[in-house]
């Protein structure tokens, strides 16, 4: 298996990655919708998600198994409709409270959908929609 989820986060009593939890769930959250958006998951995908998210701190109160489970359930009910889509989307943008998040979320997005080396036309189409969710012009 890859090295999503293990390895997404590593717990510690003192963040030092300047993130906020909520921004830290909202990241685990996109790259979910991500993954479920474009209808095919490959292992490069899950990867490129643990490599780019591995100095992350995951807030060692909250069980990070528990809430991805719960984040990839959520984010394979937010992909069936365009309303569930925009309100998950709306959701994550709201938690990701600053430009400088915002941008780092869709530079993660982009790094997975090129992990197999290529920007499918249905990759496209999602990063389209989130950076419309996030209000920036596309």
């Amino acid at each position: 298996m890859s090295k999503f989820p293990g390895r997404l986060f590593s717990p510690v009593a003192t963040p030092t990655d300047g993130l906020s939890q909520a921004q830290r769930e909202a990241m685990v959250d996109l790259l979910h919708f991500c993954m479920c958006a474009d209808q095919e998951l490959l292992p490069a995908e899950t990867d490129a998600i643990a490599d780019e998210t591995a100095g992350f701190n995951w807030d060692p109160a909250i069980d990070f198994s528990l809430f991805a489970g719960r984040s990839l359930e959520h984010a394979y009910g937010a992909t069936a409709t365009p309303e569930s889509r925009q309100a998950a989307l709306a959701s994550i943008s709201e938690r990701l409270t600053s430009t400088e998040m915002k941008t780092q979320a869709l530079e993660l997005c982009q790094q997975v959908f090129l992990a197999d080396g290529q920007f499918a036309p249905a990759e496209r189409a999602v990063f389209l929609e989130i950076k419309r969710a996030f209000g920036w012009p596309v």
